[in-house]
């Protein structure tokens, strides 16, 4: 008998490790889907939510905004920390100032604006532009295997230029198109390491704001990735960069950047991969 494979069993036979959230989370904190979507039920304090694992240098910890909640002020809180969620110690209600006061913590606000923390001086000769961490080419290579450039870009707002090479003209108009805590906003934290200690670097739509925080001990124990779904950000889901079928990923994500997220259910397509488009299965 032939052997035939439709495409959702594809997906669903060739699935390999993926980055989830921690189980132990906020009290006002649901998972779902895999504990890869984060969503705060209520209120807008007690939504802390932790990596699975601990991040190895230079990995990404992406997560995509997909759901605002008008009548509150601030935005995602993003950062890293030492603290062990596997131990279940007592969670404060805020990943600031509470858990960066707890020590052990580094973490940053995401704002509409201002979220780069270094400046070019062209006026100081002696000045050196500052280099990326994530380099200029499409391809960013990290301890966990090359991934493409696009993936850290919000969906349906990605313009490059033909050939593939790195168009910073075109990924400042995608950057320009949406704010940081805008739906759709991917946003990455990683850190990396400097002679003993290590700096933290988080990542808005495809471009690194600079050192965020300096001198981090890394060697005193894991580092998890820390996101506090905190005031207007109402959800958020991991963007998977590693350990997934890429194929299947670079066809959902190509597709989306064609077209709208609710257009998708338009797409002349059978009902499951329809539903694996808009994440539903």
């Amino acid at each position: 008998m032939p052997f035939r494979m439709d495409a959702m069993e594809y997906v669903s036979s060739s699935k390999m490790p993926v980055s989830r959230f921690h189980p132990y989370h906020g009290q006002n904190i649901s998972l779902s889907q895999d504990n890869m979507v984060a969503f705060r039920e209520t209120s807008f304090a007690h939504a802390l939510t932790f990596s699975e694992k601990p991040l190895k240098p230079g990995e990404i910890f992406l997560v995509e905004i997909e759901k605002n909640e008008r009548g509150w002020s601030g935005h995602l809180r993003i950062g890293l920390t030492q603290f062990n969620p596997c131990q279940r110690f007592e969670l404060p209600q805020y990943a600031l100032p509470d858990l960066a006061n707890m020590g052990k913590s580094w973490i940053f606000a995401v704002t509409k604006t201002h979220n780069r923390v270094y400046t070019d001086n062209p006026d100081d000769p002696n000045s050196q532009p500052y280099q990326s961490v994530l380099g200029c080419s499409e391809v960013i290579h990290t301890p966990l295997g090359a991934i493409s450039r696009s993936m850290l870009l919000p969906l349906n707002r990605l313009h490059r230029g033909i050939g593939g090479d790195c168009n910073c003209v075109a990924e400042d108009k995608c950057r320009n198109s949406i704010l940081p805590t805008d739906v759709g906003s991917r946003i990455g934290i990683m850190y990396k390491v400097k002679d003993s200690s290590a700096d933290m670097h988080f990542i808005i739509n495809g471009e690194d704001q600079g050192p965020s925080a300096r001198g981090i001990p890394f060697r005193d124990g894991p580092i998890y990735a820390v996101v506090d779904v905190y005031g207007t950000t109402k959800q958020v889901r991991i963007v998977q960069l590693y350990g997934v079928t890429s194929l299947q990923n670079a066809c959902r994500d190509l597709i989306l950047q064609m077209i709208r997220k609710e257009d998708v259910s338009r797409l002349p397509l059978p009902r499951k991969i329809v539903q694996f488009l808009r994440y539903e299965i």
